[in-house]
């Protein structure tokens, strides 16, 4: 497979971000943060668009990642204006500057696009989110694919090692080693998805040339009880702390999709690459746990 040239990943800080940086190494990559910046790395508030714009004018990158995005559901739920800055407004200003660079533009997109009324979504379905963050992913994804080179990567789940404690596995460790109970919505489905696999496929893509929209998530969909089940066993954490609500008992203020599982067909046909399911995930994330806590 040839490969592209040279990656400016916007949002290297995040868990996703972090993974490709990983992934392609200080000689294919530069990388911005929004805050302090590990040498070689430029700090970059993506609001700033003139900024922003000169940073990729300057870098001149073969592909451009936005990694960078504000995630919190319930925010852009609350403040939609504020989180349209940086996932849409600030999007079309690194679009236009890929472009004028002649970057592949990979945007990174979310099950959410659709209302999770169906399940099993392919890359042709329909898209209908049923909330705001939903509503921002679907517009990310058109400016992505108006450059002419956008590549729109959706994924689901996402979740690997991460040292601000910001994902599911996570987060839901955590409270379980600390022998807090963990609410879990009953009545979601979701395709779990490693980051560093993500990572590997992103840029396989990234490599290929390929554009247009690829569902790039975790082989098996099933409901976030049986994952969070599925992380307590195999962290042998006590399961009886995990407790499965309906998402109205939650107090969340943005509707989720129950159905939203991705189907990823089209990615294992055109690269032939394996995905990582999520118990063989999960067992490489407790096995260097448990070496980290040995050398302590």
């Amino acid at each position: 497979m040839t490969r592209a040239g040279r990656f400016l990943v916007v949002g290297a800080g995040g868990l996703v971000g972090r993974h490709i940086l990983s992934e392609l190494g200080p000689e294919r990559s530069v990388a911005t943060y929004r805050r302090a910046a590990p040498p070689g790395g430029l700090v970059l508030d993506i609001t700033d668009h003139v900024a922003t714009r000169q940073t990729v004018l300057e870098v001149h990158p073969d592909v451009l990642v936005l990694a960078a995005a504000d995630a919190y559901v319930e925010r852009c739920e609350r403040e939609p204006i504020a989180t349209r800055r940086v996932n849409v407004d600030a999007a079309r200003v690194i679009a236009a500057a890929a472009k004028d660079v002649g970057a592949l533009f990979v945007a990174l997109s979310s099950e959410y696009v659709f209302d999770g009324t169906a399940g099993r979504y392919t890359e042709a379905d329909e898209r209908r989110p049923i909330n705001e963050y939903g509503r921002q992913k679907v517009e990310l994804e058109d400016i992505a694919l108006a450059t002419g080179r956008g590549l729109v990567c959706r994924t689901s789940g996402v979740f690997g090692p991460d040292p601000q404690g910001k994902n599911f596995v996570v987060q839901l460790r955590d409270a379980l080693r600390s022998g807090r109970s963990f609410d879990v919505p009953s009545d979601q489905v979701i395709t779990p998805t490693y980051a560093p696999w993500l990572a590997t496929a992103l840029i396989a893509l990234a490599d290929g040339g390929y554009v247009g929209t690829f569902h790039v998530a975790g082989p098996e969909i099933m409901s976030r009880t049986s994952f969070a089940l599925l992380i307590s066993e195999t962290y042998g954490l006590p399961n009886s702390l995990v407790v499965a609500r309906p998402s109205r008992e939650l107090g969340l203020i943005a509707a989720r999709p129950e159905r939203a599982g991705l189907v990823v067909d089209k990615l294992r046909v055109s690269l032939r690459l394996d995905s990582v399911d999520a118990e063989t995930a999960l067992r490489s994330m407790a096995a260097a746990d448990a070496a980290a806590l040995h050398e302590q």
